[in-house]
């Protein structure tokens, strides 16, 4: 057999094997249906907690920004996270400063958002939500 065509014959194998792989590894961690209820569900009850806690609501936020990415497939801490899904996002830089503000509640005494603040940073974590597949009406 002639070198080439050997070559080509493996070249072609490799190709289908690579193309098995992505199409079995693509189909793997969708959103489904139910998912997207139950985040859109989960979503709702943030935003009625706005108006009396703020933080929590941010922290909610946060918290179902990581489930959704969960679900995706991806895994460790939601910043490892955001840094491998980060060309998902149309707005990455919005949703780290969510992020890290929703770190400031969690770690330094003290410290409280308004109903404004939070509400500002929770349409970043939405427009994230969409950008993952979620869709509001």
């Amino acid at each position: 057999m002639n070198l080439t065509l050997i070559f080509l014959l493996a070249f072609i194998i490799f190709a289908i094997i690579l193309a098995i792989m992505v199409f079995i590894l693509a189909g793997k961690h969708k959103i489904t249906e139910r998912d997207k209820r139950s985040i859109r569900n989960e979503w709702n009850k943030i935003v009625d907690m706005n108006n009396d806690n703020p933080d929590s609501a941010l922290m909610n936020a946060d918290k179902l920004l990581d489930h959704t990415l969960n679900v995706l497939g991806h895994t460790g801490t939601l910043g490892d996270k955001l840094k491998k899904a980060g060309p998902l996002f149309h707005d990455l830089n919005g949703v780290w400063e969510a992020h890290k503000l929703r770190n400031k509640i969690a770690h330094e005494i003290g410290f409280k958002l308004t109903t404004q603040e939070s509400a500002k940073y929770l349409i970043k974590y939405k427009s994230a939500l969409k950008d993952l597949g979620v869709n509001f009406k």
